[in-house]
Order: structure tokens, then sequence, then C-alpha cells
């Protein structure tokens, strides 16, 4: 895997997706502290100390708290998550909703439903299989974000839409970007791209719910 702008213009594309779907009230800060963890050393054992803390400041603002733990949540569940997504057996779109009822029905010991189960909403039918694969993963997930402190509905419910995104970009790099997350072959001294997105970015962008937006914001800034 090259290091360098490619990797970082992967990363910060990525952790945008992940943030949006997972905490979005943390999306200005998910660039930042995905490449802190990224990168490794101290700065990593910092931001994983502080993870999670409190979910507001002393005077009400919202904190930086589900990012760091969910980088490394996914960085210690990258194997398993690359395996999930590379299964020639998870075909069809899944959504938040039905991961989180998979997972459910998977910790109560019944066969996970066929299609989308219950009252959530339509979508592709998903088979039993294929999403056994995904909910053992999300459990993965939420069982080391609870580790942080987060609670158990939290941490499904960070997990889920983190699993979701991924599953609906694997085609566009989600396993690339877990094994950057993890830190597998990262420059420490790479630097942050500053460029346009690429085209790769874009099609990201266009499956990734909230990515688009950010994107674009972003953009602008510059």
């Amino acid at each position: 895997m090259s290091n360098g702008p490619d990797a970082s213009a992967r990363l910060e594309a990525w952790a945008t997706a992940i943030a949006s779907a997972s905490a979005p009230h943390e999306t200005d800060f998910a660039v930042h502290t995905a490449l802190t963890y990224a990168r490794g050393g101290r700065g990593r054992r910092a931001l994983v100390r502080r993870a999670p803390s409190v979910t507001a400041g002393s005077g009400g603002e919202l904190v930086t708290t589900v990012l760091p733990a969910l980088w490394d949540a996914l960085a210690a569940s990258c194997e398993l998550l690359k395996s999930a997504l590379g299964s020639p057996v998870v075909a069809n779109g899944v959504s938040t909703a039905t991961l989180l009822l998979a997972v459910q029905r998977r910790r109560d010991g019944a066969p996970p439903a066929e299609g989308t189960g219950g009252s959530a909403p339509a979508e592709p039918a998903t088979g039993g299989g294929e999403l056994l694969v995904l909910a053992r993963a999300v459990a993965e997930v939420s069982r080391r974000l609870q580790a942080h402190g987060m609670g158990p509905a939290a941490a499904d419910q960070a997990a889920a839409s983190a699993v979701a995104a991924l599953h609906a970009g694997r085609d566009e790099g989600a396993g690339a970007f877990l094994g950057l997350l993890a830190g597998e072959g990262w420059d420490a001294s790479g630097e942050r791209s500053a460029g346009t997105p690429r085209t790769g970015l874009r099609r990201l962008a266009a499956r990734v719910p909230g990515l688009r937006r950010s994107t674009r914001a972003r953009g602008r800034s510059r």
C-alpha cells in the first residue's frame, strides 16, 4: 500500500464518511483524529486515553467522544471487517437498521431474518447467511466500543452505522482505509493531501450518505 497524498486522501475521505454515518456532530474532528490515530505513537495513545470522555463540555458544547474509540475499535477489528466486506456472500445493500436487527437476533440465538425482517425499511433482500457475516463484525466493533466505556445501545448504533457505511463503499477502498487506520504501510511523516477529490473519492461520496455534502464543504473552504 502506498503512502503520501493518495493514502492521506483515502484516509480523509473515509474518516469523513464514517463520522457522517456514526457521529455527525464530530465530523469536524474526523480527519484530525483519524490521521492522529493512524500515525500511531504518542498521538494515538493520548487520543485513545481520552475516548470516550463526556458527551458535553462544562458549557454544554459537544466534544469529541465517539470517534477516537471508534477508530480504535475499527482498527482492532480490521481483519474481521476486511474478511466480512470481502466475503463473496455479502453482495446486497444493507442499512444500519437491518444490521442492528441482525445483531440483536444473533445475541438472542435466533437465526438471522431473511430479507428486511420485521418493520425495517424496504431494501434489497439480504439472506440470513449474509447478514450473519456482517452481524458478527458489528458485534465485535460494538464489544470493543463498550470496552472503551460506551453504553451498549450507543455502541451498537455506532458500530452498525460504521459497518453499513463501509459495506456501501466496499468497492471504493474500504479495506484499504481499515488497513491505513490500523497502521498498515502508513508513513508517519506522510503529508495530508490538499488537492481536489479524486474520481474514486467522488464515487465514494455518491455511495455513502453524508460524504458528498462534507466533501463539497471542505472544497469550498480551501
